[in-house]
């Protein structure tokens, strides 16, 4: 049964590394054909991703009062109707609106899969399957624009043809049995009990990290990475697709690796090496004589995400019993959210009136801000 849960996890897991990833390389060719300015294509993404503001906590709530497969089918259900809607869009308004309603239906689906995972191991064990499945989540981030490149030269509908995952996803959730609620208690009790949870001050501190890494991924390496590559070294959008793959691919490498560093290290150093690494990773960009030198500070970046991320996460899911557990894994992924569509703005801000080297710098007081914090888990 472990292993079907498992295999379900991995399921969901690749579904929301693919919500936007696998898209980016038919978003040319969308606008082309709805005739759209290319500028447009960010609505595309924000259609996806801005409902998870609303509906995250919504669903943290719902999954813990009713449990995970109450919120888990119906959410696979929607994410695979309204991709398959965008197949069929006949304007660039429908397109939006679909992906709207395939976005309602992802947001649910990052906060689950190490919400399943807390509810099923523990120990060991739990930090074992989170490694595993944070090497899926990097490898799966690193390859799935390939997958969407390769289907938007049939056209750009086919890129949406990814959706058709969550039919064999849903199907094995239909047949598990998850997590359902044993003692149920009244929504007051509830929310008393799970703020209770939320404002520990580890969990407060934990909470920041998680925002602070998004800030970084989301901010200096998305969205000024790409500048300083084709600016200053004239790289192509190819190049810099690759050598940002180096990361992803780094990332999951490391999260193999978190249980075997779990088990000779503390929490705490590993979340301080961790750090140290995202420092290590700015300071040395603005110092790379070429292009293919911008590997190593991404190296760094990569591994050092590779063990921040899941680990932030395996400790989240430790500092709430698991009737509160959906509700607060769903606060740090819409504090996550907030970051991710707050960073890009104000690092692009840094980098257009400072230069780049302005919003390296930035993102070096993260991460100090991030030692302070660490210290203190």
């Amino acid at each position: 049964m472990n292993r079907r849960i498992l295999f379900l996890v991995f399921g969901i897991t690749l579904m929301v590394t693919m919500g936007t990833s696998s898209l980016v390389p038919a978003l040319p060719a969308i606008t082309e054909h709805f005739s759209v300015p290319f500028a447009y294509s960010g609505f595309v993404v924000a259609a996806f991703a801005l409902p998870g503001l609303l509906c995250i906590p919504l669903a943290g709530v719902l999954a813990d009062r009713y449990g995970r497969k109450a919120v888990l089918l119906p959410a696979l259900i929607l994410f695979t109707l309204g991709g398959l809607s965008c197949m069929a869009a006949t304007s660039f308004t429908h397109l939006i609106f679909f992906r709207i309603l395939q976005g309602i239906g992802a947001a649910p689906l990052g906060i689950l899969y190490n919400t399943i995972i807390a509810d099923t191991w523990t120990g060991p064990e739990r930090i074992r399957m989170m490694s595993y499945n944070a090497m899926l989540l990097g490898i799966g981030t690193a390859v799935s624009p390939a997958f969407g490149g390769i289907l938007t030269q049939l056209g750009w509908q086919h890129a949406f043809l990814l959706s058709l995952l969550g039919v064999p996803v849903f199907c094995l959730g239909a047949s598990i049995s998850l997590m359902q609620p044993t003692l149920p208690v009244s929504l007051r009790t509830y929310l008393l009990n799970f703020f209770s949870c939320l404002y520990a001050g580890k969990t407060v501190r934990l909470l920041g990290l998680s925002i602070c890494s998004s800030i970084l991924l989301f901010g200096p390496i998305i969205t000024c990475f790409p500048f300083l590559a084709t600016h200053f070294f004239s790289a192509t959008a190819l190049e810099t697709g690759m050598i940002m793959a180096v990361a992803s691919l780094i990332s999951g490498l490391a999260a193999w690796r978190l249980a075997q560093l779990f088990s000779r290290f503390s929490a705490r150093t590993l979340l301080l090496a961790s750090i140290t690494l995202y420092a290590m990773a700015f300071l040395l960009m603005p110092l790379m004589p070429s292009l293919w030198w911008l590997t190593v500070p991404l190296l760094f970046f990569g591994f050092a995400q590779g063990i921040n991320i899941p680990l932030t996460a395996l400790l989240l899911t430790e500092q709430a019993p698991q009737e509160q557990r959906a509700a607060l894994m769903a606060t740090s992924a819409v504090g996550m959210r907030m970051a991710q569509t707050i960073a890009p703005i104000g690092f692009s801000a840094f980098a257009a009136y400072g230069g780049v080297n302005s919003a390296i710098y930035s993102a070096i007081a993260v991460a100090g801000v991030m030692v302070i914090v660490a210290r203190r888990i």
